[in-house]
């Protein structure tokens, strides 16, 4: 009886590994890039042309949004990584070495991730993924809204619309068959004059009853995977996001060489977006047979690895 072939897991974690040459880095980063963006593409087409019945419900044509977007997003970082950037300087071109020139966009596809993870998949009752869906709507029509807004004379008709939808999610909110405490923390975190949050809400079982909490970004990594080592992830994203003064140090003390960490975000950005294409297929029905027949049985076990890749 022939031996079944193992799987090569070290493939994936071939773009973290040093020890390999830094070209042999990037080509692997490239190559599973190329094989998570086709399934994905897969999943949204056929979505929009076999499944067109999803959409008659918010949430579904909501995560295929998200879906869309992730992978818009993972196209971008790969075509930046593969095409690089150029500077035009008299009449030649320079070439720009810059290991970090993706990682907005890999934090972006990061955050999406974890967003559609409490929204779609940590909740566990009809109740609390009703709850943790308005709480998201509130805080995302408060972003229309002006900071110095501060009263009803103040407001545009457009304002004074999203006011009042703000107001009627908090009432179906807070009418939910929650405990006291529950409800008493959301209504606080909703109120009108307080700023919008962009992080997580979830639900946990606290000394025996039912309990809220908000969760970050720079804490979803706990949830999403089960590695430590994934703590300084989002803090080294931000770190290159913004204009943090050690960020701009590691910039400008790069190295000028190609050491293969160009296509770290890549690969980051890769295993976030099979992550949120595993939830996806999860979400729908009959949505786990939706890559049968399309793809080999070792393009599915790298994706599947790739889903779930921890650093």
């Amino acid at each position: 009886m022939k031996k079944k072939k193992e799987f090569d897991k070290t493939i994936v974690m071939a773009p973290f590994n040093e020890e390999l040459p830094a070209q042999r880095r990037t080509e692997v980063a490239i190559e599973l890039s190329e094989l998570i963006l086709r399934i994905a593409t897969h999943i949204i087409c056929h979505t929009l042309v076999e499944r067109e019945e999803l959409f008659k419900e918010e949430r579904t044509a909501i995560a295929h949004a998200f879906l869309q977007r992730e992978t818009s997003t993972h196209m971008c970082n790969h075509k930046l990584t593969t095409e690089g950037l150029v500077y035009h300087y008299k009449e030649q071109e320079f070439l720009l070495h810059e290991e970090y020139k993706t990682m907005t966009l890999t934090r972006s596809a990061y955050e999406h991730l974890a967003m559609f993870y409490f929204l779609f998949k940590h909740p566990e009752t009809e109740e609390e993924r009703k709850v943790v869906w308005k709480y998201w709507q509130i805080n995302s029509k408060k972003n229309l809204l002006d900071d110095c807004t501060v009263n009803d004379s103040t407001l545009t008709d457009e304002e004074e619309l999203v006011q009042k939808e703000i107001q009627q999610l908090r009432e179906e909110m807070l009418s939910s068959n929650l405990n006291r405490n529950c409800l008493k923390k959301l209504n606080e975190w909703t109120q009108p004059e307080s700023h919008p949050m962009n992080s997580c809400i979830e639900f946990f079982t606290n000394h025996g009853k039912l309990d809220v909490r908000k969760v970050s970004f720079s804490q979803a990594w706990k949830y999403l995977y089960n590695s430590d080592e994934m703590a300084l992830l989002y803090r080294h994203l931000s770190m290159h996001c913004h204009p943090i003064y050690h960020g701009l140090v590691q910039y400008q003390s790069q190295s000028l060489e190609d050491q293969g960490e160009d296509a770290v975000p890549l690969h980051l950005s890769s295993s976030f977006l099979a992550y949120m294409c595993k939830l996806f297929l999860q979400l729908i029905p009959q949505g786990n047979n939706m890559l049968a027949g399309d793809f080999s049985t070792e393009e599915m076990r790298f994706f599947h690895a790739l889903s779930h890749i921890p650093i």
